[in-house]
C-alpha cells in the first residue's frame, strides 16, 4: 500500500512503503531558483525528521530531469544576491550527500549543470533509455563549477572523468556515462520510477545504521574537501567577469528566443 503526501507545488511528494518519492516540479526545466532549492531542503529535512527508510529523486517532465540554474532569473542578480543562491544550492547538495538512507535518482532524460550536479549526490543514478544527455555546461558560460561541487564527481567517477566533463562542457549519451560510472543503469522509461523505487527499497532493506554508516565513512574525504573547497572560492569573480557576463547574457537570450 502506498501513502502520499501533497509537498511543496514545486516538489510533490509521495510514500510508497517507506520511500518518499521526490518529484521536481518547477516548469519548464526544473530549473533551479532558490525557492526550488529551499523547497527540496525542505523536502529532506522533512524526510529526516519522519525518518524515511529511503529517498528516490525524480521529475514530473518526460525527458528530463533538470537543465540546471535558472539563468534568466539568476542573471541580473547582484553579487550578494549569487553569493546566497550558491551557497544555499552548495547546501542542499551537502544535505544531499551526507543523507543517511539510500538515495537513488530516477533521470528520465537531461540532466545538465546544476541539474546533474544535484543528481550527482544521489547514492545512484538509474535513466530511461532514450535521446538524454548529461554533462557539465558552466565552462561554455565562462564559470567554472564552484570547487565544493566537483567533489560528488570526484567521489563517483574519479578526478580525470570529473576533469573532462568540467573543462570540456560536452554531453554524453547514457552509454557514454554509464561507461564512466556516472549512472548506474539504464532502463525502459515506463519503468523507470518502479524501477528506482524497488532498488530503493532493496537497498532500504539492509541495515539502515550499517548503510549510513559505510556511505558516510566512504565519503569521508569527500566531504572534507567539500567543506573546505567552500572558502575562498573563485567562482563568483567568474561569474561577475567580463567575460562570463557576455556569455551568461548571450546564453539567456539564447534561451528566450527558443
Amino acid at each position: 500500500m502506498s501513502a502520499a503526501e501533497t509537498g511543496s507545488s514545486l516538489v510533490g511528494i509521495e510514500i510508497r512503503d517507506e520511500i518518499a518519492i521526490l518529484t521536481l516540479n518547477r516548469p519548464k526545466a526544473n530549473a533551479f531558483d532558490p525557492g526550488l532549492v529551499a523547497a527540496l531542503a525542505d523536502a529532506l529535512l522533512g524526510q529526516t525528521k519522519a525518518k524515511a527508510r529511503g529517498v528516490v529523486l525524480a521529475s514530473s517532465a518526460p525527458g528530463l530531469f533538470s537543465a540546471g540554474w535558472d539563468l534568466p532569473f539568476l542573471v541580473d542578480k547582484n553579487r550578494a544576491e549569487m553569493e546566497t543562491f550558491v551557497s544555499s544550492y552548495c547546501d542542499l547538495v551537502r544535505r544531499l550527500f551526507v543523507f543517511g538512507p539510500p538515495v537513488v535518482a530516477a533521470l528520465p532524460g537531461h540532466a545538465i549543470a546544476g541539474g546533474l550536479i544535484f543528481a550527482m549526490a544521489a547514492d545512484e543514478r538509474i535513466v530511461a533509455q532514450g535521446r538524454g544527455k548529461f554533462g557539465l555546461s558552466e565552462v561554455i558560460l565562462g564559470v567554472s563549477v564552484p570547487a565544493c561541487l566537483m567533489e560528488p564527481f570526484r567521489h563517483v567517477v574519479g578526478a580525470r572523468h570529473m576533469e573532462r566533463l568540467a573543462a570540456t562542457g560536452e554531453n554524453v549519451d547514457a552509454d557514454a556515462a554509464l561507461a564512466m560510472g556516472l549512472i548506474d543503469a539504464v532502463v525502459p522509461a515506463e519503468e523507470l520510477l518502479d524501477r528506482a523505487v524497488a532498488r530503493a527499497r532493496l537497498l532500504a532493506g539492509l541495515s539502515g545504521a550499517a548503510y549510513a554508516a559505510i556511505k558516510l565513512r566512504s565519503r569521508a574525504a569527500a566531504i572534507a574537501r567539500f567543506d573546505q573547497a567552500r572558502d575562498h572560492d573563485p567562482f563568483l569573480d567568474f561569474w561577475f567577469s567580463e567575460d562570463g557576463r557576455f556569455r551568461i547574457r548571450d546564453m539567456v537570450a539564447r534561451l528566450k528566443s527558443r
